[in-house]
């Protein structure tokens, strides 16, 4: 897909009458933590995708789309997170294609992932089974976090 699509694809999602819905069939908004401790990054290993990306996913309803990054933070790592002090707003917005997943009935769609800052208030156990690590910036191979560390670097 050229770039023209994507941005034409993502106006209409935004224009849709809920963005955030998982029933719009062309893509919708998600939610994503950048959990930073000691100078690493949280990064969960995607069971589906089988990359390492940072926790993240849907927003359910009523959710404003920082309280799902907190609430998928914690669900796929364990790990329970606040915003960070003055850090509301998103640090990165990103356009990607997810690939059909015909186990979930879903063809390929887009997210418009929003990502935010989050801190670190307990570890426990994680409710999915999940595998996580705490990846030393030098190790981030992800342009988007790459991208997002150094904004928060200056």
């Amino acid at each position: 897909n050229s770039p023209l699509s994507f941005i034409s694809l993502s106006r209409r999602i935004l224009d849709s009458e809920n963005p955030f819905s998982r029933s719009n069939k062309l893509g919708h908004i998600t939610a994503s933590g950048l959990v930073i401790k000691d100078g690493k990054t949280l990064l969960i290993f995607h069971p589906y995708i089988k990359q390492w990306f940072q926790p993240g996913g849907h927003i359910d309803d009523g959710e404003s789309p920082i309280e799902a990054a907190i609430r998928e933070v914690y669900e796929e790592t364990g790990i329970l997170c606040e915003s960070t002090e003055g850090q509301l707003d998103p640090v990165d917005i990103d356009l990607h294609e997810i690939p059909a997943n015909p186990k979930k009935g879903e063809g390929a769609h887009l997210h418009i992932d929003l990502l935010f800052l989050l801190q670190v208030i307990e570890e426990r156990e994680s409710p999915e089974d999940i595998q996580k690590a705490w990846v030393p910036f030098k190790q981030i191979t992800s342009p988007r976090i790459r991208r997002a560390l150094q904004k928060l670097q200056g």
